[in-house]
């Protein structure tokens, strides 16, 4: 083997597998032909264009199909990973739900008449659940700016305390007095916060009870998690769809039909359940919520709480890699030239 084939040989490394083992003898054979008497490796421009082509190939589906069906799944699979993401990063951050009781009943002067407790055990459960509670849905109105709560603690709820309006204000000043660092009093509620530790102290009931509730601060570094997890879940997704998309290029026409029908509820899966993720993370417009570390985790838990898009997007690429495994079997040796009619 001449230097200026083992040069050529190295930049064909740069076309997938399949593509090598079904055309590198053709270009091989065509470039060495076209090259200059006494020519020991390739010139700049040969060179630039084989590995252009090569990582085009590599990394951008073959057809317009392919390239729609890898871009919708790419983005819903990197969506769901963001949440993994999110939910690793959580996890070995591992806040502790704080216990509060007898600072709460020292507040109210009477013990609770209910006492509840967030969802903390189950932190995708928490993720899903956690904004059809009140406090979180107005955070952003009552007065706080420091770090955000992470939504999992207990809230204790006094009912029959007169004036509530009073009581408020004396909690507000005997909290503030504790070292607790306490933001702008709102009509309704206020927040404290002290040893990472988030105190709500709110109106309940038409004004004719008190809750106090209190959460950990929601732990550092979850965005960073679920961007990583977001991308990583991108060039993992866009890969492997790229590399059935160049199959199920090569497999006959009527397999291709076949592979279109079946693959449609899958992407229109994928669509609506991506759609559905964005517009849940986001904070309602009727409300003046805000963006939480939890919400990071959201597209995971909506695939464990809504299983069927994860299912048919599931059971669609089994398919399809199934029919595509099936068509190679039967693939004649001249595939490449299958490929191109």
């Amino acid at each position: 083997m001449s230097e200026l084939e083992r040069s050529y040989r190295r930049l064909l490394r740069a076309y997938p597998g399949f593509y090598r083992r079904e055309r590198e003898l053709e270009i091989l054979t065509t470039v060495l032909d076209a090259a200059e008497p006494g020519q020991v490796r390739p010139s700049r421009g040969e060179a630039a264009a084989l590995l252009l082509t090569g990582l085009r190939c590599r990394f951008v589906p073959p057809t317009r199909a392919g390239k729609l069906a890898t871009a919708i799944v790419a983005v819903w699979a990197a969506l769901v990973l963001s949440g993994a993401g999110a939910l690793a990063v959580w996890a070995f951050a591992d806040p502790e739900p704080p216990r509060l009781a007898a600072l709460s009943d020292d507040l109210v002067g009477r013990d609770p008449s209910v006492t509840y407790e967030l969802p903390g055990d189950n932190l995708l459960d928490m993720a899903y659940a956690y904004k059809t509670h009140s406090e979180f849905q107005d955070y952003a109105n009552e007065g706080w700016t420091g770090r955000h709560p992470a939504p999992m603690g207990e809230s204790r709820i006094y009912e029959r305390v007169t004036p509530t309006p009073t009581a408020l204000a004396d909690a507000y000043r005997r909290v503030t007095s504790a070292g607790w660092r306490a933001g702008a009093r709102s009509p309704g509620a206020f927040w404290a916060y002290r040893d990472g530790v988030l105190l709500r102290v709110s109106g309940s009931g038409e004004q004719t009870g008190m809750r106090v509730s209190a959460y950990p601060i929601e732990p550092r570094g979850v965005l960073a998690g679920a961007i990583a997890g977001f991308v990583l879940g991108l060039i993992v997704a866009s890969q492997a769809m790229t590399w059935l998309a160049h199959r199920v290029a090569r497999t006959p026409l009527p397999t291709r039909r076949l592979i279109v029908l079946l693959g449609l509820p899958a992407l229109v899966a994928s669509a609506v359940n991506t759609l559905d993720c964005v517009l849940s993370m986001l904070p309602d417009p009727g409300t003046a919520n805000v963006l939480f570390a939890a919400d990071y985790m959201y597209p995971l838990a909506n695939q464990l709480a809504n299983p069927l898009a994860a299912g048919v997007i599931a059971l669609t690429l089994t398919a399809v890699v199934a029919l595509t495994a099936r068509a190679a079997r039967r693939r004649p040796a001249n595939a490449a030239a299958l490929a191109d009619s």
